[in-house]
């Protein structure tokens, strides 16, 4: 029964490191978008929809390595 409990942690850390930059990713585009404290119509700025695309593209990465069997999520 051990064997079942036992954790990877090679890949508990490299999953924390990948939230840490998403959180930080995250953290910069709030910074940005609080500089600007003029607001404006229109479009957002390209470097916004960049973010956002890449963002949306690592949850879903996140949430289909989570919804793997045997992922133990």
């Amino acid at each position: 029964m051990e064997k079942n409990r036992s954790m990877d942690l090679p890949k508990m850390i490299s999953e924390l490191q990948a939230e840490r930059n998403r959180l930080d990713q995250a953290i910069i585009a709030l910074e940005r978008l609080s500089a600007g404290k003029i607001r404006r119509r229109g479009r957002p700025p390209g470097w916004l929809k960049v973010e956002i695309e890449r963002a949306t593209h690592e949850l879903a990465q996140a949430e289909n390595v989570r919804d793997e069997p045997g992922s133990g999520g």
